[in-house]
């Protein structure tokens, strides 16, 4: 187990669109193992870990598309598969797959309805694709015509399914099938992840904060911008989402900062309150603002922007939003 201070905090981020930015419209013939975070996240990560907290990946990734620039960030530990995976110091603590039958009973509708879709296990992604396509759409991925090519080892270990939305529609029919067997979610633009039923990234924050030993979640973050992040977001202290965020997410956090792809942090920032009650941070990184925020509780001194007890004020209305 990591060892750490009793004053420390556990941070969750998101990677694409909050550590690294993401175009959810325009996916195709991209290699999102060549991921490169900016050097003030680098820097932040470092100084997080060296003030003693610890930091965690929350991603829809799986294992294996985690590249290497966001292991050199050395996080404490890895919330991969929105939620189904858990991995700490290089180890998978827990994993979260399918029943091989309703992976089976996917597989043969899209097949059927001869439309794509990628099937995610922690070593490999499989791009299940219609008869005589032999080219997946995204880099990386290994072309299936069925259920039983996925297999690894023997067994069925997806953990994730991502489907365009139209295609979706095409599969799901009237009976139920869908709605019984899968959380759905809107990750934006036409993009949707499948995943087991009850698994999200907040799944995925509660085992990772109970691995290290916490109760409760005084003094956790969460990072992020899309619909898949808004399980982690409900599950932490504080929520903030980045300036590009859905706007469900938005109306769900305490802070909305600025673009991810406005990389210019610097030690000061200024505040103001947003119609939904959460506050706007003109704060360019969102790993080097999570150091400043942080700051304000080790150092009360500190000039960050604002007390928490300002934040705390309304606090209860916006639970109220995540139940």
């Amino acid at each position: 187990m990591i060892d750490a201070c009793p004053d420390s905090a556990v941070l969750f981020f998101d990677v694409d669109g909050t550590l690294t930015s993401f175009d959810p419209d325009n996916m195709t013939d991209k290699d999102f193992s060549a991921v490169h975070p900016s050097q003030a996240v680098v820097e932040a990560f470092h100084r997080l870990r060296d003030a003693g907290h610890q930091a965690f990946i929350c991603t829809g990734r799986p294992l294996w598309l985690i590249a290497d620039g966001l292991r050199a960030l050395n996080p404490a530990g890895v919330v991969a598969m929105a939620g189904a995976t858990l991995e700490v110091e290089g180890r998978v603590v827990h994993e979260d797959c399918f029943d091989e039958d309703v992976i089976e009973e996917l597989a043969r509708r899209m097949a059927a309805a001869g439309i794509e879709a990628f099937f995610e296990t922690n070593v490999a992604t499989f791009a299940l694709e219609p008869a005589g396509v032999e080219q997946p759409s995204l880099i990386g991925t290994s072309v299936v015509h069925s259920a039983e090519e996925m297999r690894v080892d023997g067994r069925l270990r997806v953990g994730k399914v991502c489907i365009v939305a139209s295609y979706l529609a095409r599969v799901a029919n009237d009976d139920g099938f869908i709605d019984r067997e899968f959380e759905l979610c809107n990750t934006g633009g036409q993009n949707r992840e499948l995943s087991p039923k009850g698994i999200d990234k907040g799944v995925g924050v509660a085992r990772a904060l109970e691995y290290l030993g916490r109760t409760g979640n005084a003094r956790t973050f969460g990072f992020g911008d899309s619909g898949n992040d808004l399980g982690m977001l409900a599950a932490v202290e504080t929520a903030v989402a980045m300036g590009n965020a859905m706007p469900e997410v938005k109306a769900l956090a305490d802070y909305v900062t600025d673009d991810v792809a406005h990389d210019a942090p610097s030690q000061r920032c200024s505040i103001s309150a947003s119609s939904n009650e959460s506050r706007v941070l003109t704060f360019a990184q969102t790993a080097t603002l999570c150091f400043y925020m942080l700051n304000r509780f080790i150092n009360p001194n500190t000039e960050v922007f604002i007390p928490f007890a300002e934040k705390i004020k309304n606090r209860s209305s916006r639970l109220d939003k995540r139940r």
